[in-house]
């Protein structure tokens, strides 16, 4: 695997299902597992649904393959895709946990186009719907919304005063402003203001008037936390709250897979969803289905559980 840099390793396109030497529904498994940064369980799915070669003796003939089973080529472009996949994930954790100064070094070091202003990406661009059965992105990957909603809550974690709960993936906190120490509240809250305001050219070059108008509205909400002692008890405090953090940590995912031509949903989920939509439409339309077809379970006669199991 050593062949490719690991900056051309990154770009690569990832292995379609066509290409993959499994049933088409490993190949979905191994699509959706890829896709959302399952790693560990990948490999071992590669490793378990290798074929084996027996020969007349009982034993296993070697073929000219690697251990995964994978030809060298294929198994090389899907290591690239599950770094990716891993890269994507810290990523998302950092943001998931309120670190954004960590989550932009990463994507700045591998995936630079995501938040390069200098990206010749038209906003226009963004905005195209596509004629094949695509699920597009459903927020803006135009880079400058990115950076300043990343900016945004930049300002948004550096507000807060009291910490807030973090996901069990959380390796450490970040750290909160009530954690940090500040020698006057007043110098604290004017510094704050001045990054705010920071933010007021960026929103100046905005593509759209509608897009200026929005955000200008959003800067000044935003700002709005400095009114209060504790903001997390205020009109305003659903800036705070883990939600806002999510949103972003979804928007960012979205682009780095919009920039690396990478479907932003794998194609499991994709046709479980045009499944369903058919299915709504039939119904609604008062078409039965075919007396051969086996409806899926009910949530009433299967309760969903508690707990459920997530692969690692």
């Amino acid at each position: 695997m050593s062949s490719l840099a690991e900056a051309d390793m990154l770009q690569a396109t990832p292995v379609q299902l066509v290409s993959c030497p499994f049933t088409p529904g490993r190949s979905l498994i191994l699509d959706y597992l890829a896709h959302n940064g399952y790693s560990k369980t990948a490999r071992a799915f590669i490793r378990d649904s290798a074929v084996r070669h027996i020969g007349v003796d009982g034993d296993e003939v070697m073929q000219p393959q690697t251990a995964s089973g994978l030809g060298p080529s294929t198994s090389e472009l899907m290591e690239s895709t599950l770094k990716q996949a891993e890269l994507r994930k810290q990523i998302r954790t950092e943001l998931r946990c309120g670190r954004i100064f960590e989550a932009t070094i990463l994507l700045d070091k591998y995936f630079p186009d995501v938040l390069s202003l200098s990206n010749p990406l038209r906003f226009e661009d963004t905005l195209v719907p596509s004629s094949d059965m695509d699920f597009l992105a459903p927020n803006s990957v135009y880079p400058l919304h990115l950076v300043l909603n990343l900016r945004i809550q930049t300002f948004v974690e550096a507000c807060r005063t009291t910490p807030l709960a973090s996901p069990s993936d959380c390796a450490y906190d970040s750290p909160s402003a009530s954690s940090t120490e500040v020698p006057d509240l007043i110098d604290k809250q004017t510094a704050l203001l001045n990054s705010a305001q920071k933010l007021y050219p960026l929103v100046k070059v905005l593509p759209s008037e509608q897009d200026i108008s929005r955000y200008k509205k959003e800067l000044e909400s935003v700002i709005g936390l400095l009114a209060y002692p504790v903001p997390e008890e205020s009109p305003v405090s659903g800036y705070l709250n883990q939600e806002r953090r999510d949103a972003v940590a979804a928007q960012i995912d979205y682009a780095i897979l919009y920039h690396a031509k990478r479907p932003v949903i794998s194609y499991l989920e994709l046709y479980a969803r045009y499944t369903s939509t058919i299915l709504g439409i039939l119904n609604n339309s008062g078409v039965k289905p075919p007396s051969s077809w086996i409806a899926p379970p009910s949530t009433a006669k299967h309760p969903i559980r508690n707990k459920t199991f997530s692969p690692s």
